[in-house]
């Protein structure tokens, strides 16, 4: 059933290519703005009937019970049972993949006999320009390659219903911050993109804006990865020093798991400068904190208290541990036609609760390759 995903996804692409091949459909300043860690907006991507087209589409399918709740939403994370017995599935999450990883096979969005086939197929074919687009603008070859496997590159509808919200998060972590699946998959999501399909939108009324954390200060060098290291923080600019700096870590320390280091780049680009000497990933990255780094890992004291984690690893602290001051909040509501991307590993985002609308979008992940897994050993205290 893989194998009969990446002929369906291939036959598509295979029969419009010279559709493909004349489009362009980013703008240089949106390729700019994913480098550097921001998100990029670009309203009116899709036309209106084109996004009025899809929604229909997805709101048949939806109907006709194709979709799958996930539970993901704030709304279906009740923990006691008189949630869990009150729980409204028409209120969470719901989506409409293109492949279902836990059966292995192809999901209904890639159906040729459900919906209209066509819209999605169009859908599709814009899909795989802008994912060109992206593999050439940001140097990341990877993502234009389909023979990773039969999930590489993930789209599906997506629903919110009224009250549905999503906690902010990052969409890829580093394999070492994954436990001892992290080296499992071949591929890694790359960037993260969101077309909108909601009619009429009005955000003050209605919710639902994918609230971002963007810096402040955008950072002076590419960000995500480097090297296959993937990226888990910054360093924040001082007076001596203006630049705002991505954290990679290396977690393959003499080509073994669980050996890890921190690092950023050269002024220059051109090589490593390692921030820490080698430490274990368990259980330093697991029960540790922005205060942990600053003051324990990170040698020089001075370069350690700039330190910030994209994400801090979820205790029971969280709620309580300071928010980085190199941040800024920047909304984007889901108005219908405008699309959004942003690399998966470098950009913290929400879902800020829909209120009394159900919110569609089409979304999904371009892929690349992961790291090959250390043949070193593994370290698990």
């Amino acid at each position: 059933m893989r194998c009969q995903f990446l002929i369906t996804i291939i036959l598509i692409i295979s029969t419009q290519a010279s559709v493909i091949a004349a489009l362009s459909v980013l703008p240089e300043s949106a390729i700019h703005t994913i480098d550097r860690g921001g998100i990029a907006v670009i309203p009116d991507f899709m036309s209106p009937s084109e996004v009025s087209r899809l929604r229909a589409d997805a709101s048949t399918l939806y109907q006709d019970g194709q979709f799958t709740v996930d539970a993901l939403a704030g709304y279906g994370k009740a923990k006691n049972a008189e949630d869990k017995a009150r729980f409204d599935a028409t209120k969470d999450r719901a989506v409409l993949p293109a492949y279902i990883p836990s059966q292995k096979k192809a999901g209904p969005f890639l159906s040729t006999t459900l919906g209209d086939v066509g819209a999605r197929q169009k859908l599709t074919t814009v899909i795989t320009a802008l994912r060109s687009d992206l593999s050439k603008g940001l140097d990341r070859p990877g993502i234009d390659v389909l023979d990773y496997g039969g999930d590489n590159h993930e789209i599906s509808f997506t629903r919110f219903g009224p009250g549905a919200q999503l906690a902010r998060h990052i969409d890829e972590h580093h394999e070492e911050l994954k436990g001892r699946v992290g080296w499992s998959r071949p591929t890694r999501r790359s960037l993260s993109w969101l077309v909108y399909l909601n009619e009429d939108w009005d955000a003050n009324n209605d919710g639902g804006c994918l609230r971002t954390y963007e810096r402040k200060n955008e950072s002076a060098f590419s960000v995500g990865s480097r090297h296959g290291d993937l990226q888990i923080g910054w360093l924040k600019p001082t007076i001596d020093d203006p630049r705002e700096r991505p954290v990679f870590l290396d977690g393959r320390r003499g080509n073994i798991s669980g050996k890890c280091a921190l690092y950023i780049d050269s002024n220059d680009g051109e090589r490593k400068v390692y921030l820490t000497k080698e430490f274990d990933s368990d259980p330093y990255l697991f029960l540790t904190s922005d205060f942990f780094v600053q003051n324990l890992l990170i040698r020089d004291h001075d370069l350690g208290k700039r330190f910030h984690y994209l994400e801090q690893p979820k205790s029971a602290l969280t709620s309580y541990l300071s928010q980085d001051p190199g941040e800024q909040i920047f909304d984007v509501s889901p108005t219908g036609g405008t699309l959004v991307v942003f690399d998966s590993v470098a950009l913290p985002h929400e879902v800020l609760p829909t209120l009394a609308r159900e919110r569609w979008a089409a979304s999904g992940w371009f892929h690349e390759k992961q790291q090959p897994e250390p043949t070193g050993g593994q370290i698990f205290l």
